[in-house]
């Protein structure tokens, strides 16, 4: 098995500013709740200033700092997906985890239903029942407040529900409902374009010397999907992840949503990358079917529910087969640098490995 590296818990900047007001967001919107809806399962709505519940002091600090930072680059974050409806809904879906850890979720249900890597809840599963619940944030610096609900190692998966939210449109009993992607109906076909929306860390990991990344909390890159690893089980992602992809990623980039660019639809989420070769990978769709098939029994039935259970995952193969086109230039709005350049012109052998 190749070396792999999946540093999703870079240390972050603090600066003990004042908390952020920020209360208000494109990634949730607030109606009367429909009849029959489950409201025991509507998130908490929290107001500006309300206490954010299992944070440290410290923790709480480098939360409402992760926040101003997202606030004062939103704008311009947006403007990169404005032009594309399914790309800006795609970034608006996406969240950062708000502590120490630098990982990436993506909501994939209206009601609050999130996807990450499981390693970014967790290394094992003592870890992540002892420490169930994250805060997460969205582009724009909505606080939001995440359980695991589900959590598998070997796929590197986790399921988490959104239980509270920060906003002040929530009140007179309105419930939220959450921007969030679709799934790929199938999978991918080899050299399909696609991007990804990540947090990339803020070590430089590449530096001799002790010194921070320049990158933004949110950054968005784009490549190909570059089929499967030869031979793999695309169930069993621990070591590293059976997909094989060229979008740029960075330390930190785990749980970050894969999309098609054409409609912005999830094929995996990004996991890890070769050291030797430097191809990213990631959990493909059709494990992320299978474990949200497995793991959504006795959950309320909503839209992802009713979709991923009326599919039948057996009929679907895992593509393994290379075109023998070389990968065009992963872009980024970032310079890509270290390992970033050694997967820029792979051939079809190495696609392969």
């Amino acid at each position: 098995m190749s070396s792999t590296a999946r540093r999703t818990r870079s240390t972050l900047p603090f600066e003990p500013n004042a908390p952020s007001k920020n209360a208000s967001s494109s990634s949730v919107h607030f109606s009367a709740p429909l009849l029959g809806h489950p409201t025991n399962e509507s998130p908490r709505i929290l107001t500006p200033g309300q206490t954010l519940s299992g944070l440290t002091k410290v923790e709480f600090k480098l939360l409402r700092q992760k926040q101003r930072q997202l606030a004062s680059t939103a704008a311009s974050t947006l403007s990169y997906c404005s032009a594309n409806p399914h790309r800006q809904n795609a970034l608006e879906s996406t969240l950062i985890f708000a502590q120490h850890e630098a990982g990436t979720a993506v909501c994939i249900d209206p009601a609050g239903w999130l996807l990450t890597c499981s390693h970014c809840i967790g290394e094992t599963e003592d870890e992540w029942q002892a420490n169930k619940c994250k805060w997460l944030l969205f582009y724009d610096g909505l606080a939001v407040r995440a359980e695991c609900r589900a959590w598998n190692s070997v796929q590197d998966l986790a399921f988490l529900k959104v239980i509270a939210t920060e906003s002040i449109e929530g009140s007179n009993g309105n419930v939220p409902s959450f921007s969030c992607i679709p799934l790929a109906a199938d999978n991918p076909k080899i050299w399909t374009p696609i991007f990804c929306i990540g947090q990339p860390g803020a070590d430089d990991l590449e530096s001799e010397t002790k010194r921070k990344t320049k990158y933004n909390l949110v950054e968005i890159s784009e490549g190909k999907y570059c089929g499967m690893v030869k031979g793999a089980d695309p169930h069993n992602n621990a070591e590293i992840g059976s997909l094989k992809h060229s979008a740029w990623t960075y330390w930190g980039h785990s749980g970050a949503p894969l999309l098609k660019a054409d409609d912005s639809s999830l094929i995996g989420l990004h996991s890890s990358w070769d050291e030797k070769t430097g191809m990213r990978h990631g959990i493909p769709l059709i494990a992320i079917k299978a474990f949200l098939d497995e793991h959504l029994v006795g959950f309320p039935k909503s839209s992802i529910s009713q979709s991923i259970v009326a599919e039948d995952f057996q009929s679907q193969k895992v593509e393994h087969q290379s075109t023998g086109k070389h990968i065009a230039q992963a872009s980024s709005n970032r310079p890509q640098k270290g390992h970033s350049r050694q997967i820029l012109d792979l051939t079809e052998e190495e696609i392969s490995v």
